[in-house]
């Protein structure tokens, strides 16, 4: 049978494609794929012909049955993400290296959990070079990182890098550590601090405000929806590799035979043992009762089977102080003023101006209590006439900020502590003044 000379492109688009995507590509997907118009589906599917029984097959009758053929068995699919296995590796081992050692019997939680992951992880790929008990781990620690098969993928990680260098955790190890009382939560996270890491060596700046918009916005979302930024003709593009990372099943998060989702945050709710739900978050629960927002509908088991929801780490990082920051910008917006947030690629929250003259740059913090020596490390931007550290209303009652930012504030070097309603009713002040003086 003969192969068209387009065999080698199509392979690689649909190679891509599966290591994103659970189904196979309608006929639309798989021409922008291979970066072609829609109306050349035709095309695509007589290349395909050429190819059904030897490198690829479906089903005539059923959607997205497109699949590759395979002369081996396919691996199992895998959904252990390796750099968080690093992560947990890397904390358990700083932990575990300060402990006294008549404590060193007992193993650090995220030690536990990354050789757990590690060994699960060449399980199922059939590699043999993952440690199976304590002291071939330290052995392995001490070579490099990326004699590890897995963790070959990791870009731009050194054939000299070693968890244990000389007796000691290494640079490498302590980069990695994540710090926090819930570390499975802190290892989460870091895929916020991968994305912005990797959005500013590559400067797009774009891209990372539509992926905190998504994760902020829709921290629920059907496979469907997920698929589309998965794309490849999706703004999300270049950041689509951290997706699997942010985004799992809806269903692994907590087993129910119906999931509710909060008025505010739209994120599931957890199951009470009187058989109620509610919002894992306080200020969700209170806001959504005191602006009476209306209830999200319900959806079945069998429906959340095919969704996606954010990692509780993501959600708790990422999610929750994003709101305030949308919440603050769209106030500020309906007042006619211009808006950028995370100007500069996250450089601070949001940027408001007035005018060319008159400009703000504000860093938006959800803080139980004022925290002084981070407060210090918000420094006066240049650029911009003044800058604001501004808290919700909700936390004056714990911050009491009216009564103390007249201390705080002379030691800021510029940097002024205000309110939201604060904030508002200044920006309003100065829309007022600019109408005003407008000749008629």
């Amino acid at each position: 049978m003969k192969i068209t000379r387009h065999r080698e492109k199509i392979l690689e688009a649909l190679r891509e494609w599966f290591r994103l995507h659970k189904e196979g590509p309608t006929l639309e997907e798989l021409c922008q794929e291979l970066e072609m118009h829609p109306r050349q589906k035709a095309t695509v599917q007589r290349w395909l012909q050429t190819m059904r029984g030897i490198d690829v097959e479906w089903d005539d009758h059923i959607k997205r049955s497109l699949h590759l053929i395979r002369e081996e068995p396919a691996e199992p699919e895998i959904q252990i993400s390796v750099t968080e296995t690093l992560r947990y590796l890397a904390t358990g081992l700083v932990e575990w290296e300060k402990r006294d050692f008549q404590k060193r019997a007992h193993l650090p939680k995220a030690l536990r959990i990354g050789m757990s992951r590690m060994y699960l992880t060449s399980l199922l790929q059939g590699d043999r070079t993952a440690p199976e008990n304590l002291p071939e781990f330290f052995e392995w620690a001490e070579n490099p990182v990326i004699q590890w098969l897995p963790a070959s993928d990791i870009k731009n990680l050194s054939h000299e890098i070693a968890f244990i260098d000389d007796g000691l955790v290494s640079d490498f190890t302590l980069q990695w550590q994540v710090s926090g009382s819930d570390v499975e939560k802190q290892v989460q996270e870091k895929v916020l601090q991968d994305v912005l890491e990797y959005c500013r060596g590559h400067q797009l700046e774009e891209e990372y405000r539509n992926f905190r918009k998504l994760i902020i916005t829709q921290p629920v979302l059907p496979y469907a929806e997920y698929r589309r930024f998965m794309s490849s003709s999706s703004p999300l593009k270049p950041l689509r590799e951290f997706l699997p990372q942010t985004y799992v099943d809806l269903v692994e998060l907590e087993a129910n035979n119906t999931y509710h989702f909060c008025p505010r945050c739209k994120y599931v709710q957890w199951r009470r043992t009187d058989g109620t739900y509610r919002c894992c978050n306080h200020w969700c629960r209170r806001l959504s009762a005191r602006l009476n927002l209306p209830l999200l509908p319900p959806i079945s088991f069998h429906e959340a089977e095919t969704w996606k929801a954010v990692t509780p780490g993501v959600y708790r990082f990422g999610t929750l102080p994003g709101l305030w920051e949308i919440q603050l910008a769209e106030e500020l917006t309906k007042l006619g003023v211009r808006v950028t947030l995370w100007p500069e690629i996250d450089e601070y929250d949001l940027l408001v101006e007035f005018s060319r003259k008159v400009r703000w740059a504000i860093d938006l913090k959800d803080w139980s209590c004022l925290d002084e020596e981070r407060l210090s490390r918000v420094k006066a931007r240049s650029d911009t006439q003044e800058t604001f550290v501004v808290f919700p209303d909700e936390r004056e009652e714990a911050l009491r900020l009216s009564v103390v930012r007249e201390q705080l504030e002379p030691q800021l070097n510029g940097v002024r502590l205000r309110l939201v309603s604060e904030i508002i009713a200044q920006a309003k002040k100065i829309r007022e003044k600019k109408s005003h003086a407008r000749p008629f």
